[in-house]
């Protein structure tokens, strides 16, 4: 099993998109993957993100700003594990590996000057001078 570590930043109310193009560490080639499934860890629960294994062979991480609007500013732990295929000429070993990425979402949110309603509307911003 090969692990990879990456550390991304995700703003809250913001869509947050990821490929991760799989890569074979000695020749350098693509690998494609056959399946993927990824998570992030909040608290004790860990929370699926959706993916999608893309037409040029990548995985596609993908949360709505719905998603991203839940989380509280802070660092979570996140993993994606997308399994691949092997040649079949290499009969000694299996013919499918699980190649495992990780590492950590820093969930930040924008400092804006006007903060906004429930409702995703920009409330006044009253300055008495």
């Amino acid at each position: 099993m090969s692990k990879a570590k990456i550390d991304y930043h995700v703003y809250r109310g913001e869509v947050w998109e990821r490929l991760i193009i799989l890569k074979d560490k000695r020749t350098r080639r693509k690998r494609v993957p056959t399946e993927a499934a990824a998570t992030v860890k909040v608290g004790d629960t860990n929370y699926v993100i959706p993916v999608e294994i893309t037409s040029e062979g990548g995985v596609l991480l993908t949360l709505t700003p719905n998603n991203t609007e839940w989380l509280a500013v802070g660092e979570y732990d996140w993993d994606c594990v997308a399994t691949v295929s092997r040649s079949a000429l290499l009969t000694s070993s299996p013919l499918s590996e699980n190649l495992v990425v990780y590492g950590k979402l820093l969930v930040m949110e924008y400092d804006n000057l006007t903060p906004m309603d429930s409702d995703d509307n920009p409330t006044a911003l009253v300055v008495r001078a």
